[in-house]
């Protein structure tokens, strides 16, 4: 029997990938699913990126359609992100928070379509929720998918003023990273989170999330204050530099990191304030 070429390994990779992805979505689709029908929906909806790449399927970015969840309906855009992040949000949570303790509002930081919030609100549905995200069409579809936010269609950094961001056909997500697709370059407007705090009486913040495609630091140069009165971040990092920056930000800000990942591009931090 002769060596396994390295071309081989790949295939068996690409191939054992694709088998634990296709477990992936029956174990989302039961955990979320209402009833069978509901069920074989999300599913269904889960496989679209791989009926596409097999020519199976297109594509239809102007559409939007909702999968009856155990959450509540969510709306998703039938294109190659949205649907992507069912799973990471509500099966595996990125953001494992629950109900939270102690008074204070949930800042959803880069809230692309309002899944993250979606989530948030249905554990603290009596708590003030507010959404940052740059993108109208992401706008648009938080209203869709958490209608308890408070959503503000602006980008997040150090001061007042504009910013170039880089935007995907789709217009999934806005980002100051190199992508793998192409992409094209778009203005916003920039507010200092400390600024927002301060314009809204904001006295406590009970969980700080942050998901912003390489903004973190910047957004952590305006949110000095507003890190004084948070109790608990949970965030998304973007390059080593940036989560290894973001660490030594929190904990010179008195948080304690309860647990921090990276697995060589992007990270995952969460930090709590002691009381």
């Amino acid at each position: 029997m002769g060596d396994i070429t390295a071309g081989e390994l790949l295939d068996n990779f690409v191939i054992m990938q694709s088998i634990r992805r296709f477990f992936n979505y029956i174990g989302c689709a039961f955990h979320l699913g209402t009833n069978m029908i509901d069920t074989w929906k999300i599913f269904w909806a889960q496989t679209k990126n791989l009926r596409v790449r097999l020519y199976l399927a297109r594509h239809h970015p102007e559409h939007v359609f909702s999968l009856k969840t155990r959450y509540g309906r969510l709306y998703f855009r039938d294109n190659f992100g949205d649907i992507t992040n069912l799973a990471n949000l509500f099966y595996h949570p990125a953001y494992p928070v629950g109900t939270l303790e102690g008074p204070g509002v949930i800042l959803d930081v880069g809230g692309n379509i309002g899944l993250a919030a979606a989530w948030f609100a249905f554990h603290n549905p009596q708590r003030e929720l507010y959404c940052f995200e740059p993108l109208l069409p992401n706008t648009e579809m938080i209203a869709r998918n958490c209608p308890h936010a408070q959503v503000q269609a602006v980008a997040l950094g150090a001061e007042a003023g504009t910013t170039t961001m880089h935007v995907d056909p789709d217009s999934v997500m806005a980002v100051s990273i190199p992508m793998k697709w192409e992409t094209s370059a778009a203005s916003f407007e920039v507010m200092a989170l400390d600024d927002f705090i301060k314009a809204h009486d904001i006295t406590k913040v009970a969980l700080l999330k942050m998901d912003t495609e390489g903004m973190e630091l910047e957004i952590f140069k305006g949110a000095m204050k507003t890190l004084e009165i948070t109790q608990q971040v949970a965030m998304e990092t973007h390059g080593q530099e940036r989560h290894i920056a973001s660490l030594d930000i929190l904990r010179d800000s008195g948080f304690s990191i309860e647990s921090e990942t990276f697995d060589g591009s992007t990270g995952m931090i969460f930090a709590s304030r002691q009381a």
